[in-house]
């Protein structure tokens, strides 16, 4: 919503205001002019044509009404609380489904197809909403990547990357190829997705193992966690783009924080395989 110029907030702070038990709503953020207005929201000092997101309760719509001291722009969604057994079900099911999947009695395609059945009986979620949840750029990017690795393999593109990978890392020893390898999948899981990063590096990862006669379940492995620490860049994981607008972060708080995660993440899962498998 945005502060309309007669409000009865303006030169007031959040706090004076006293806007949760009078809206029955919290204000998570103000922008101003195009920007996150820093500091404690409640010594924030409202302006006119200040945009404020919201958490809005139940009672919200009913007292801000007839009020004009804002102007209503967008809604991002409802928070509805279903009763509790559809809950309490659809978990359990979740877990039946991994369950079932874990000791291969029922494929989890399958599990998670008939929990999709369930929600839809119980009305959590409308047949037309499922179209829109489907990511298909990111499917179309995990099967073109899939694809990738498969003709890495099969043209020798990978053998050729794995003889480079073996003649830089090698004198480091088993460790160092290890090493070597994660930071090759860590850098490229942070400027495209994890799964391109995994399907490219797993067929050159696996080639390594087998050029040396190496136990292939590490190299496997190493891809694996390595495509999964994303920390370093607010592109690398959808939920660092989650926080990055509105937690008002930049490419250098991510790398700030992220690289020395990340070294760290390296440094204990690679410690950890080697003591495991060499």
């Amino acid at each position: 919503m945005v502060v309309s110029q007669n409000s009865g907030v303006i030169n007031r702070t959040v706090r004076e205001t006293n806007f949760r038990s009078k809206y029955d709503a919290a204000i998570i953020s103000v922008h101003r002019n195009g920007e996150q207005i820093k500091g404690k929201i409640g010594e924030v000092i409202l302006k006119a044509g200040d945009v404020l997101l919201l958490f809005a309760g139940a009672d919200f719509v009913t007292r801000s009404m007839n009020t004009r001291d804002f102007y209503f722009i967008s809604k991002v969604r409802e928070i509805i609380k279903y009763e509790w057994y559809k809950t309490y079900s659809l978990l359990a099911g979740l877990l039946l489904a991994i369950l079932l999947s874990a000791f291969q009695l029922v494929p989890l395609f399958i599990s998670l197809l008939m929990l999709v059945v369930l929600s839809l009986a119980y009305r959590l979620v409308a047949p037309k909403e499922l179209p829109r949840t489907i990511d298909y750029n990111l499917g179309m990017i995990i099967v073109l990547s899939l694809a990738l690795g498969t003709a890495m393999i099969k043209s020798g593109a990978a053998d050729m990357i794995a003889q480079g990978v073996i003649s830089v890392f090698m004198p480091l020893g088993k460790t160092g190829l290890l090493f070597g390898i994660f930071v090759i999948t860590s850098i490229l899981a942070a400027y495209i997705t994890s799964k391109a990063a995994a399907a490219i590096v797993f067929p050159i990862s696996l080639t390594t193992a087998v050029n040396l006669d190496l136990n292939p379940v590490p190299f496997v492995l190493i891809v694996a966690y390595a495509a999964a620490a994303n920390f370093m860049t607010p592109i690398g994981f959808q939920t660092n783009l989650m926080v990055y607008g509105p937690g008002g972060y930049n490419f250098k708080d991510f790398f700030r924080v992220g690289a020395p995660l990340t070294i760290i993440y390296m440094v204990v899962t690679v410690t950890v395989l080697s003591i495991i498998y060499f």
